[in-house]
């Protein structure tokens, strides 16, 4: 199997309400999947003549991100929700001293270490594979949490595919904005609209609640949204030359997700980017839970202030 058939695959069994779409604008303008030989850092990236280049350790990296998302949920998630429902301030300091979530946190907190480990090493075969992470190659996993993690990191990476797709069709059609952030926010906003925007008819064809399907396809689109802070070094979160603010990139498109305030998304959301910015060493002010929606969008305000 190559790897438009491997990606054939992934966009199948994550949207296969649009996979006819997807593949009709893969041949259209003749994009290319590409894994290459290995090499330090993520890399993941639309290039010349159509090709999307990616290396076996980026994927290993997004993988690894998925199970430490997990860890953040066990670390802050019910702990958001008794803030909530009592409308108490969630205070970070007082709540990451907690034995049982301090465990949790460390736990995360080495899945990132690890994933940061990988990015850097000369070859792949000198990295340690974590011990509570399962592989890749071992496939989808009996644990129910850890097979549902197993789900969420193939939407995010369908979204992160789809969104390299949309730079290789402004490449083709040669109508890429001049600006390179607007090009950037409009891959994002592509891969969202693919994933988000023909859910009911996807529900009419499996029987699934429509509901549940966009709330679990928003947190695969959070888990690669916010994977990028992961990848960025830290002086580079405000903003590059080529990329926007990774604040800007979640306000817009993990923002304007169009769920409940307090629907489980927020809640992942919430949990995934507090671990992250207690990890990037940003300070979360002290602060009463309104609604889950009202402390994620707080949590993006903190990285705009903290970088």
């Amino acid at each position: 199997m190559n790897e438009n058939q491997a990606l054939e695959k992934l966009f199948e069994g994550v949207v296969p309400e649009r996979l006819s779409e997807v593949l009709c604008l893969v041949e259209e303008h003749s994009a290319q999947f590409r894994r290459v030989g290995d090499r330090s850092g993520f890399n993941l990236d639309a290039g010349a003549y159509g090709a999307i280049q990616f290396t076996q350790r980026s994927l290993e990296q997004m993988w690894l991100f998925g199970f430490a998302s997990l860890y953040s949920l066990h670390c802050y998630s019910a702990v958001i929700e008794l803030a909530w429902r009592h409308s108490l301030k969630f205070d970070f300091e007082e709540i990451i001293a907690l034995p049982d979530l301090k465990g949790k946190y460390e736990c995360f907190s080495r899945i990132i270490k690890s994933i940061e480990q990988l990015n850097n090493v000369e070859s792949e075969n000198d990295f340690v594979w974590p011990a509570i992470i399962p592989k890749p190659e071992e496939g989808k996993p009996k644990d129910t949490e850890q097979a549902a993690m197993f789900d969420l990191i193939l939407m995010a990476s369908a979204y992160i595919f789809l969104h390299e797709l949309k730079h290789v069709i402004f490449q083709a059609v040669g109508n890429a904005p001049q600006d390179p952030h607007e090009e950037e926010m409009a891959c994002d906003s592509f891969a969202s609209h693919m994933m988000l925007s023909k859910i009911d008819d996807y529900s009419i064809m499996s029987g699934f609640p429509s509901d549940k399907v966009r709330m679990k396809r928003s947190v695969g689109i959070a888990l690669g949204n916010v994977f990028l802070a992961v990848v960025t070094p830290k002086h580079n979160l405000g903003g590059t030359i080529t990329h926007p603010p990774i604040h800007k990139r979640w306000l817009v498109t993990l923002g304007g997700i169009d769920l409940e305030e307090n629907d489980d998304y927020w809640l992942y959301f919430a949990s995934l980017a507090i671990a992250l910015i207690k990890y990037k060493e940003i300070d979360f002010p002290a602060q009463t839970v309104t609604s889950y929606k009202q402390l994620a969008i707080s949590v993006i305000n903190v990285l705009e202030k903290g970088i």
